[in-house]
């Protein structure tokens, strides 16, 4: 999901100019993502500009998920440990993307300008969710099926899954 978000807009600004003449009424459009912003006017060609690669961060949290997730299989212990790292590492860069649309609403304040949050961001946000519920599941104790004993404790049916009655000899007679 973090990856996805990388490609979609995080924040769009949208204000209304106007000059105070007839002829000149427009909506500044602000598309902001991960690796820099597009400006659009209508009736004018849109201007891509660059901005600091918020993406790289991003990368680099997926990247540690992604390892954390191997090492969960192949080892589990170490696996949990670095579960848990890359679940607070992805929260601290999605909270430092979003502290971007935040300034931006902080510059809002009294203008005639609106901040929203879009499909990018939103991503960022449920894949830092998801990083989370991971690292809580991967936190937790687990059972260790492997031994023959807890296996079939709750059960009364033999290793072989079939009960076998033996009935007694038959007298002669």
């Amino acid at each position: 999901m973090a990856a996805g978000g990388l490609f979609l807009p995080l924040f769009r600004l949208q204000q209304h100019v106007n000059v105070r003449q007839r002829y000149f009424d427009a909506q500044l459009t602000v598309t902001q993502t991960a690796w820099g912003s597009r400006i659009e006017i209508p009736g004018q060609e849109a201007t891509d500009q660059a901005a600091s690669p918020l993406g790289i961060p991003v990368i680099l949290a997926v990247v540690l998920l992604a390892v954390a997730a191997f090492t969960a299989f192949a080892r589990p212990r170490r696996g949990r440990w670095l579960i848990g790292a890359g679940a607070f590492f992805t929260g601290g860069v999605v909270l430092t993307v979003g502290m971007s649309g935040l300034g931006w609403s902080a510059m809002a304040d009294g203008m005639d300008l609106e901040v929203t949050t879009t499909a990018g961001m939103w991503l960022l946000i449920a894949a830092t969710a998801s990083a989370a519920v991971a690292a809580v599941v991967a936190a937790l104790p687990g059972k260790s099926w492997a031994d023959p004993t807890l296996a079939y404790a709750d059960t009364p049916t033999p290793p072989s899954g079939v009960a076998i009655t033996v009935l007694p000899p038959e007298e002669p007679g």
